[in-house]
């Protein structure tokens, strides 16, 4: 059984405008692979972060709203988390 997810996905400041949302894409494609469907997505643009993460002070934001398959949450996880292109990332349910 699919489930509803939001996802926030800070994408590097030192790529431009055009990687930033490619990245985003990648992040879509695992989604699909994996018997997911991309329901909405909020593109913030280039915004200032609340605090410092690795001495980066703004990224690229989106907000992806997807429904997945539960099982395959630790591997949507570890693809976010090994992607050196993201600076900072969370999963939520709906």
């Amino acid at each position: 059984m699919l489930k509803k997810y939001e996802s926030m996905v800070i994408v590097s400041p030192s790529l431009n405008e055009d990687t930033a949302k490619q990245t985003n894409e990648e992040v879509h494609s695992f989604i699909k692979e994996n018997g997911g469907e991309i329901l909405n997505v909020d593109e913030w643009g280039k915004k200032r972060l609340a605090y410092e993460i690795k001495e980066v002070r703004e990224g690229f934001f989106f907000v992806n709203y997807y429904t997945f398959d539960p099982a395959n949450i630790a591997e949507l996880e570890r693809f976010l988390k090994l992607n050196d292109k993201i600076i900072r990332h969370n999963i939520l349910v709906k």
